[in-house]
This record gives C-alpha cells, sequence and structure tokens, in this order.
C-alpha cells in the first residue's frame, strides 16, 4: 500500500500537464500581444487607405514572421510533450528558459517593425529567434536521451531529424545576424524564408521516414 502511494506521488509530482498548461498559456499571451502592433492607420487630409496601409506594411510583416515563428514554437512544444510521460526538474527549468525567448519576441516584433533598417533592431530580433532555437533545441536533445521519461523510445535517425528541422533555421538566423549591418532588408528577407525552409525540411523527413518512425508525428 505504501507502494503504491510512494509511486501515485511520483506520477503526481513529475506529471507534464502543468507544465503543458503554463506553456499553452504563454504561447497564447504571446500570439495576442504580437498583433496589438498592428494598428489601423490614421488618413491624414487627402490621403488614400492604400497609402496609409502602405504605412503599416513594417508592423505586418513583423507580425506575420513572429506569427509563423510562435506556430512552428509551439507545435514543435507539442510534438516533443506528446512523447513524454513524465518530466523531471530539469524538463521544467528548461522548459521555462524556452518560455523566455518567447515572452521577449513581440517586443523584438516591435522594434523591427518600427525600426525595419536599424542594424541593432534586427539583431535583436535575430538574437530572441536564436535563443528561441537554441532552447529548443537543448530541451529536446535533454528529453528524447531519457528513455524513462518517455512513453515509448525515440528512435536515433528520428532525435537527429528533430536536430536537422532547429539547426537549419538557426544557420539561417546567425547569418541574417552577420549581415544586419551591411544588407538590413536582406536579413528580414531571411527571417521571413527560414519558416519556409522548416516546413520543406518538415515535408521532406516525413515522406523519407521510415514507417512507425516518430517523424511521422511531427507536425
Amino acid at each position: 500500500m505504501e507502494r503504491g502511494t510512494e509511486d501515485a506521488r511520483f506520477e503526481r509530482v513529475h506529471d507534464p500537464a502543468r507544465v503543458m498548461a503554463l506553456s499553452d498559456g504563454i504561447f497564447a499571451v504571446v500570439i495576442t500581444l504580437l498583433v496589438l502592433e498592428v494598428h489601423v492607420p490614421e488618413l491624414g487630409p487627402g490621403q488614400r487607405l492604400v497609402d496609409a496601409l502602405h504605412e503599416i506594411r513594417p508592423s505586418v510583416v513583423a507580425f506575420l514572421i513572429s506569427f509563423v515563428v510562435i506556430a512552428i514554437s509551439w507545435t514543435a512544444h507539442r510534438d516533443l510533450f506528446v512523447h513524454l510521460r513524465l518530466t523531471d526538474r530539469n524538463v521544467v527549468w528548461l522548459n521555462l528558459l524556452y518560455m523566455l525567448p518567447l515572452s521577449l519576441l513581440p517586443f523584438g516584433a516591435a522594434l523591427i517593425s518600427r525600426h525595419e533598417r536599424d542594424p541593432a533592431a534586427i539583431s535583436i530580433y535575430g538574437t530572441l529567434l536564436v535563443m528561441l532555437a537554441t532552447t529548443r533545441l537543448v530541451i529536446w536533445l535533454y528529453a528524447t536521451s531519457r528513455p524513462h521519461l518517455l512513453y515509448e523510445p525515440i528512435d536515433p535517425r528520428s532525435r537527429k531529424r528533430g536536430v536537422l528541422l532547429v539547426a537549419v533555421p538557426l544557420a539561417f538566423y546567425l547569418v541574417a545576424i552577420a549581415i544586419a549591418s551591411s544588407m538590413p532588408l536582406v536579413s528580414i528577407w531571411i527571417f521571413a524564408a527560414a519558416p519556409i525552409l522548416y516546413f520543406v525540411t518538415m515535408v521532406l523527413s516525413r515522406a523519407q521516414a521510415p514507417p512507425g518512425a516518430a517523424e511521422h508525428d511531427f507536425t
């Protein structure tokens, strides 16, 4: 009886439900904060709406890029936690660390929407994307290397593919930061292109995965 109580307590303490609930709440708030930077333009005397809409183009671009980045981050979080039966102290803290750059992304989006040609704004936004990708990579590597936390072990191929899905956009973000001073608009285009490359890599990974591989569960 005592053993059963101890096991139940262990399961309760390490249940991933609360970690997922907190994370989903943060994702929802961050997406909501993003759209607050997109304002309905005020028309000046004799100004056409189409011209006024052009003025908010940087805000719309920053919103769209950031929305897709957050959507990818959420699906990646979901893809990991669908395999996690239990958490431990490190998973909890790594997940909180993952939430840090995510929470700051609306600030970064506001910077590039108002200063789209400023290298400092682009570098700060790029740094947040690098931090988000890096923390995502670390939590993936940590959790998938501990079978006792998983419902079933993840095969090495799928684990490597999970790393690749993060590493490729991460490399692009680093390039965007490196050229921000000389080619700021190219950096913005790289930020926009990286999610497209992610989806291409995802589709190819699922198509090439053998039956039963964890890659088929990647969103």
